[in-house]
């Protein structure tokens, strides 16, 4: 009896696992089908400073001895040409996420991409995590400050639980 229940939960598990990866479920579940975010933002300043605040604030998190768990568990993979990569540990389940940022200049300024996803394969859901992978490292290395052209775009459809993220909510 208790094998039948076993090979039913591991049934019924294959099959959501599957109509998520097949997007079956896309309008009941309004997110990317694996935890994963996508956020672009624009900045009124030179892409070098940019990209330069947000290595800085990428290394100064990869301590373990932050002050903040939201601020710990980053990691600097390098850069590639426009990109820089890293990874980060979550706080609370010690899930890696990968994350980059592809930047291009503009008459604006600077123009960035940032993606993070969950290392995990069946992550389907992050409560926000991926996004504030991204938006802490902006906030933290003040971009977001005192810069008349900033703007930030991103949706539920490219970033698992955007609209409901709290990036503070695991800072003790």
């Amino acid at each position: 009896m208790g094998c039948c229940r076993c090979c039913c939960i591991i049934l019924l598990t294959s099959v959501i696992i599957i109509g998520f990866s097949l997007g079956f479920f896309a309008g009941f579940f309004p997110y990317p089908t694996h935890a994963s975010c996508k956020v672009t933002w624009q900045f009124g300043r030179p892409c070098k400073q940019v990209k330069d605040a947000l290595i800085n604030q990428i290394k100064e998190w990869s301590s373990n001895s932050c002050s903040s768990k939201q601020q710990c568990g980053y990691e600097y993979y390098g850069e590639d040409g426009n990109t820089i990569r890293g990874k980060r540990r979550t706080p609370v389940l010690k899930f890696v996420d990968s994350f980059n940022f592809t930047f291009e200049s503009n008459g604006i300024g600077c123009k960035v991409e940032g993606v993070s996803a969950s290392d995990a394969w069946y992550a389907v859901v992050d409560f926000g995590y991926n996004y504030c992978n991204l938006k802490n490292l902006v906030i933290g290395s003040r971009l977001d400050e005192r810069d008349p052209a900033y703007e930030e775009e991103s949706s539920n459809s490219i970033c698992t639980m955007y609209s409901i993220a709290h990036c503070n909510l695991y800072s003790e």
